[in-house]
This record gives structure tokens, sequence and C-alpha cells, in this order.
């Protein structure tokens, strides 16, 4: 059997109908316009620009000049295919994403040298629906006529001077918004999420007061032994604080952060423990290591560093060590815990080998596809907002598309439709992509909205399912118990990923 071709398509001209197409391999990413395009004076007549990805500096390729179109503008729509080439990145402009397609060897056919100018950038023709559709092929290697010598020599030099990017890492965050700006908290210290609703208000000391002061310092917390609650897990009652005081903001009135997202993030060490009341938990997210600003000398020590996102917004990572354990004392002191005795010390490698499962451990995300559902969060990877799903010619049913995640080609799985529940309407700025990853292999579940994040040690094996769901039992193996805010409770199933890519989808390595 014949190996197919993977090509990643984009419309370059909205109005002439242009589609020009790029191997899936050589893109990196595709994104919006980050920012103001900054011209380069004394360039070429089709660079466009830069534009600041992150901490990157990107050089914008105008494709609409490069090709020689009439119509050479783009409008505020416009995307930037991120192409990696001779060692170094860059933007290629197009007026919109269009999909990810695969093709038999027999479907790209070399356009013929009589018909090409020298440069040879559209190197090939691909046929489509049964030859109703041609796509051209970009030539990368042709991207700048006349300097391919000059700029392989400086990739060269660059993969001889230790320079070439190497294989990235990705640290896993709980990204949580405080008083209009965005928070991370690394997973290996988070214990659990829960509703604001399960705290004691104003916990101090078992003396009860309708207005007690409300203090901005962590000093001034010790000193006056004022908390803003208790919350008692398993058994164990841990100190709960606005999240403001650790964060050194101004003074706010009673319940001025209190909402219906309001909730209460558990940090722990995996000794001490302690709740953080925030505004609202909006994801967990998969960052680059290189992406993240180190603050730098003189920075603020409880931040560990800065990472902007695609949309500009920029997320505060949180250095834990120095933010709430530096202060544990003084904290574990507040607690005032029933019987007084303090956790038993955890010897230093049974801590290192237990923090790492400290989120995951009998750990759920809930999540709504007009029911609540559950996956185990041991396997998710990252939740991503639902954006840049490219159709696949074909595809129907529960199969969306693919994504492109950092550049790799991922599939995505609507689970209403997996599942066979009715169509309903629900608020697109609430969908989500829920990354899941098995052993060697990756899918995107894409659900209505995130509910929370949930801690339940018990579940139980699920022994009977309604007749539509009966024939994806074995991705509904389990169920757990999970409890609203209301304390009523109700039965949630939860979704075996592995079982899910393995017995159900085609996705052949």
């Amino acid at each position: 059997m014949t190996q197919q071709q993977l090509f990643a398509s984009f419309l370059l001209d909205r109005t002439e109908g242009l589609e020009i197409a790029l191997r899936a391999e050589s893109v990196a990413e595709a994104t919006p316009v980050t920012g103001a395009i900054q011209r380069l004076p004394a360039s070429l007549d089709f660079v466009e620009g830069i534009m600041h990805l992150r901490n990157e500096v990107i050089p914008l390729i105008n494709l609409k000049k490069r090709l020689g179109l009439v119509e050479r503008e783009y409008d505020g729509n416009a995307k930037v295919a991120v192409v990696k080439l001779f060692h170094r990145r860059y933007g290629l402009l197009f007026d919109d994403i269009k999909e990810v397609f695969a093709v038999s060897p027999a479907d790209v056919r070399k356009v013929d040298v009589a018909l090409q100018t020298e440069d040879r950038i559209i190197s090939s023709l691909i046929t489509l629906e049964q030859g109703k559709r041609t796509v051209e092929l970009l030539d990368l290697g042709n991207l700048f006529p006349g300097n391919t010598v000059e700029l392989e020599e400086i990739g060269e030099s660059l993969r001889n001077d230790g320079k070439e990017t190497r294989e990235r890492k990705f640290c896993r965050y709980v990204i949580f918004g405080f008083a209009g700006q965005q928070y991370g908290v690394p997973v290996e210290y988070t214990q659990e999420i829960t509703f604001f609703e399960a705290i004691d208000r104003m916990y101090r000391g078992g003396v009860e007061e309708k207005n007690p002061p409300f203090s901005d310092s962590i000093q001034d917390l010790y000193k006056h032994s004022d908390v803003d609650g208790s919350l008692t897990l398993r058994g164990k009652t841990i100190p709960v604080l606005n999240a403001r005081r650790l964060l050194d903001g101004p003074g706010i009135s009673e319940d001025e952060y209190l909402g219906e997202n309001t909730r209460i993030l558990v940090v722990s060490d995996n000794s001490f423990s302690v709740g953080l009341i925030v505004e609202e938990v909006k994801a967990i997210e998969m960052i680059p290591e290189d992406e993240i600003l180190p603050i730098g000398g003189g920075g603020n020590a409880s931040v560990a560093g800065i990472y902007q996102k695609n949309d500009g917004n920029n997320i505060l990572l949180l250095n834990m060590d120095h933010l709430i354990y530096g202060r544990a004392d003084e904290l574990k002191a507040l607690a005032r815990l029933s019987n007084g005795a303090e956790a038993p010390k955890v010897r230093e490698k049974e801590q290192a080998a237990g923090a790492h499962h400290l989120i995951t451990e009998n750990c759920y995300l809930v999540f709504s596809v007009g029911k609540y559902m559950a996956v185990q969060l041991k396997d998710v990877q990252e939740i991503i907002e639902k954006t840049g799903i490219l159709g696949l010619p074909g595809a129907g049913g529960y199969n969306s598309g693919v994504i492109n995640l950092r550049g790799l080609v991922v599939p995505v799985v609507n689970l209403r439709e997996f599942y066979g529940f009715k169509s309903a309407e629900h608020k697109k700025e609430e969908q989500k992509l829920i990354i899941c990853r098995t052993e060697s292999r990756t899918v995107a579940l894409e659900v209505d909205g995130i509910v929370t994040i949930y801690k339940q040690e018990q579940y139980q094996t699920t022994s009977s399912l309604k007749k539509d769901l009966a024939k994806k039992k074995d991705t509904l193996d389990r169920l757990i118990v999970f409890a609203h805010e209301d304390g009523t409770s109700e039965h949630v199933l939860v979704v075996n990923i592995h079982n899910l890519i393995r017995n159900h989808l085609d996705m052949q390595q």
C-alpha cells in the first residue's frame, strides 16, 4: 500500500480562491498576526516586516507580492504559517487557514519546467476530489531567490555553533485568574481544586466576627491570626487565604472577589497544604521552557518567569517555594489543627516520588457534553481553546478534523457525536479541546466546557449502560460520584482514553 503524504493548505487570496499548500511537517504552527508588524527598511520587496511571537522575532513574508499577485494587501484577519527554513523560523502571510489533507504520491505532479519562472517557487500541483480541485505546492527551498546558498551557509554556521534548536521541553501549569491577571502554578504543587462553598468563612481560631479586618500582607496575617477560611480535606484542616494576600495586591472589600467561577486552589508539598481563593481556574497548559522569560536580577523572587500567549496575554509563573513554602511555619501556625499535630515529615526520596502525582492521583477533569463526564487527569496533557481545527475531506461524524499542536498533527474527536448526544446551543467561548495522551498517541477531545478538577478516591465499575452508550462501553468502564455545589451528587461516567484511541480511532502512525 502506497504511503500517503500530509499537507497543510492555506487560502492566499480569498477573492480568487487561490489555495497554497505546504508540507505539513514544515509548518511549526499557524497563528493570527500578533501585535503590529514592524517594517524593515531596505529589505526585499516581499518582506512585509517582523512580528514578535512570544520571545521570538519572526520575519514575515508577503506571499502575494512574492508570487506577483495583483492584490497584495491583507486584512485584519490575516494568518501566519510559521515554517522552519535554514535553521530559522519565518512567517508566511495568508488570508486564512484552510485544512490538512493526505494524498497519494500520484496526486502530486511536478509543474512542467517550461511553465515555471526561473525561481520555481511553485514546484508541484496537487489534485484533489478526482481532479475537481487543484492546490499549488510551495517549494520553501526557493522562497528567497538567489539567496539560497548564503542562507544555507548561515544555517550551517548556526548548527556548527551549537545554536540549532534542540528538542523542546515543556512544563505543565494550572492557570488561574485573579484581579485581571493570569497566574500559573506548576502541576506538581497542585493537590486539587474545589468549590468556594466548601470552606468555613473567616475562620479565626474559633472566634466569629462578622466583619474581620482585611490585611494585605502575610506578615499582618500572622500578627493578627486571621485567615479567610478553613477547609477540611480527608480529616485534615488547612488554612484558606484570598490569593490577593500572597500576591501583594491592594485591599478589597468583602466578597468583591466572589462569583460563580470562584474556586479554592489547594497547593501542597506533601507535608503542608494551603488553599488559595482564586476568581477562576482557566486551564491546564503545556508551556515550553525556552519561552519562559526570566525575571532577572532584582526581580520579584515570587515569580519564576513570564510566559506570553499567542493572544498577547502574559502569565506570571509563580515560584511556589518562595511564595508559600518559605512561609510554611507561619501558615501552619494559622491552621490550628484540632489535634495539634503536624503532618509527619516525608523522607526526601518519598517526597520527590509523590510530588509528581499530587494532582493526578485519584483526580479527574470533569467536563460537559450535554451531561457531565470526566477523564482521569493523569491522561490530560493540557486544555486549550477550540480554535484552529482543520477540516479533512471526507471526514464526518465524531471526527472533527485535526489541529497543529506545536508541529504535531492531532486528530480531534467531538465527544457529543462520539456518544450520540443531541446537539445543543452552547457558548462558543466556553468550548475547549482537552489534549489527552497515551503511551505514544495524542488526541484532542472537543467538549462544551470545563467544569472543574475533582478528587475522588473511590470509583465504581460501570455495570450497565443505556442502549445508546452500550456500543461504546469499553470506553466507559468506570464512574465516580460527583458532588455539586448545592450538596447534591450524581454519577459521572469516566472516559477511558486508552480504549477510545485503541479501539475506535483510525490513528495509524
